[in-house]
């Protein structure tokens, strides 16, 4: 008897120490629902119940077939998952067959939907093309442990470039939308109809900066470019400038007028504003007459400073350096500027232009301190001149009691 209870204690004991052993669907069982894999290891979820392990390419689940979902996931692969789909009176057992796709080496996955107005339009990120708006959307993967994106551009022929910043990467998974509207380009050409053509094209170092002839708009530098044409025959332009928030604004006289299908290049190079950056909050001053209003943000490097514009004492410029003016853009445009303050030498300037309704046109001014005045003092009458002149004197007083 005692052999065969320490039999029964050995049986027991191989048995509790045995693994798991998975489920095979029996033959003529039913309800069964067989789940089909590439990657062994891999758990099995029905209704977000655990049921066990892919081994040897497959799991079978004992009444599997009756259960609403499934979903096979693993360590380093996206999850694979759908709907059982059991209809009563169909076959007894199902099958169902997933593949596991591995993730990128040591990463995972966002997307960046940029949406856009006009289809066919580029889409790139930090300079670099990465797809086309299809259907109006463009979708781009990315891993989520890759370089960050900051900006992006979406341009075509016709239209004016968008410019937009990328203010944060998709997490795992997760799907960050940005959105951009193409204008189309506006008409570059003098309004004078007919006669022979040239070009002037404006290069910059500044994508998205707006370039103006005299007070006319031309178009925004995209690609370190604006081709703008001109008639020969039309009045000529006097002036240009380029101009982009947070950089300096570029002015210049323009160059001769090209000949006939040649082109003359503007060069300009627009350089950040190291201290001050324009705001569209504007100070406490009175408006002058006029329906709409924009604003003339004077930038100075001192407080205090009185600026006046015109004959218009516009006001001082506060703590900050700054002092906001709001104007009529109906009315006669301010053409001249003057900032005065004790100590620096007077700064005097030329309006760009009269700003549209609700915008801001930045001036920077830099006041230079006048150097403090230099004392003059006398010189010293040398020695020998007063040894001199105490020898002439007593000949003078021996000359008398003589």
């Amino acid at each position: 008897m005692m052999k065969y209870f320490v039999l029964g204690l050995l049986l027991v004991a191989f048995c509790l120490g045995a693994g798991p052993v998975s489920a095979s669907a029996p033959a003529g069982g039913s309800g069964w629902l067989t789940i089909n894999c590439n990657t062994d290891g891999a758990s099995v979820y029905l209704d977000d119940t655990y049921k066990g392990t892919i081994s040897g390419g497959s799991l079978d689940i004992a009444d599997g077939a009756y259960a609403s979902t499934y979903k096979v996931t693993k360590d380093g692969y996206y999850d694979a998952s759908g709907a059982v789909n059991y209809v009563p009176g169909s076959d007894v057992n199902l099958e169902i067959t997933v593949t596991l796709t591995p993730k990128p080496v040591g990463s995972g996955k966002g997307w960046i939907n940029v949406y856009c107005n006009v289809d066919g339009a580029s889409v790139a990120f930090d300079g670099v093309t990465k797809g086309k708006i299809s259907g109006g959307v463009y979708s781009l993967e990315v891993s989520t442990t890759g370089t960050p994106y900051t900006s992006y551009t979406v341009s075509k022929n016709g239209y004016t470039t968008y410019y937009g910043t990328v203010s944060s990467m998709p997490t795992q998974d997760e799907t960050i939308s940005l959105y951009s509207t193409l204008n189309p380009d506006v008409t570059t050409s003098p309004t004078l109809i007919g006669g022979s053509t040239g070009f002037y094209q404006v290069t910059c170092n500044v994508n998205g900066a707006s370039v103006y002839f005299d007070t006319t708009y031309k178009g925004m530098i995209s690609d370190g470019s604006l081709t703008v044409p001109v008639y020969l025959t039309g009045t000529p332009y006097k002036t240009y400038r380029v101009e982009k928030s947070g950089y300096e604004t570029v002015t210049g006289t323009m160059p001769t007028i090209p000949a006939q299908d040649t082109t003359k290049t503007i060069a300009v190079t627009l350089i950040p504003t190291s201290t001050f950056e324009p705001t569209p909050v504007p100070t406490t001053i009175a408006q002058p007459l006029g329906s709409g209003k924009g604003y003339l943000a004077f930038h100075t490097n001192v407080d205090g400073a009185t600026v006046t514009i015109g004959s218009f004492m516009a006001g001082v410029t506060r703590s900050d350096g700054l002092l906001t003016v709001p104007v009529a853009t109906t009315g006669t445009p301010f053409e001249e500027f003057i900032i005065v303050k004790t100590g620096y030498a007077t700064a005097t300037g030329t309006v760009p232009r009269q700003p549209a309704e609700g915008e801001t046109v930045d001036i920077y001014v830099t006041l230079t301190e006048e150097p403090a005045p230099v004392p003059t003092t006398q010189s010293p009458v040398p020695l020998p001149v007063i040894v001199l002149g105490i020898l002439g004197a007593g000949l003078m007083v021996r000359i008398r009691r003589a």
